[in-house]
């Protein structure tokens, strides 16, 4: 006989061997329907349920920012100019003259465009809705006011200066 052949008549008798007699299952013995019926309690059936019914309103948006909603309560403060001046950051904005000897002092501020405009105090200047606070020998200094992430606001300076070479005191 050929290895082959050998090992497949070998694993064919255990594979007899193994699958052998199997004893036959025992029947059970079902208990007495008297008996089953006896052993369970009675059980009320459930009251009907409440029906659940979810309404958002009042809620707040879970993917929108608080600091919107935030922004939109306080209202009043305004925190954009409608200026031409309100469209540039303060530090992209450049002092170019300053005239203090009025009751009124006067600045001109150019912009990164090259176009010039001249502002007074109180005027609004800035991306974040700052003010003209002062106008000073050499310099217009701006407040603007942040807003943090926990509600407060927080006041802020930024003064514009004149380049040294540029400035020219006429006062003396």
């Amino acid at each position: 006989m050929s290895r082959p052949l050998r090992t497949l008549v070998v694993a064919v008798a255990l594979l007899a061997a193994a699958c052998g007699e199997q004893k036959p299952a025992v029947p059970r013995a079902s208990p007495a329907p008297a008996a089953k019926a006896a052993a369970v309690p009675a059980v009320p059936a459930p009251a009907p349920e409440a029906e659940v019914a979810y309404s958002s309103v009042g809620k707040r948006d879970p993917f929108k920012s608080f600091l919107g909603d935030l922004g939109a309560s306080v209202g009043a403060v305004t925190t954009r100019c409608n200026t031409p001046l309100g469209r540039f950051e303060l530090d992209q904005l450049r002092l170019v003259a300053v005239i203090t000897g009025l009751a009124d002092p006067l600045a001109m501020v150019e912009a990164p465009t090259g176009v010039g405009y001249s502002v007074r105090r109180g005027a609004c200047i800035g991306k974040n809705g700052g003010v003209v606070a002062t106008i000073r020998t050499g310099e217009v200094v701006v407040t603007e006011w942040a807003m943090r992430a926990d509600g407060t606001r927080e006041k802020t300076e930024t003064a514009l200066r004149l380049p040294k070479d540029k400035s020219l005191n006429l006062e003396e």
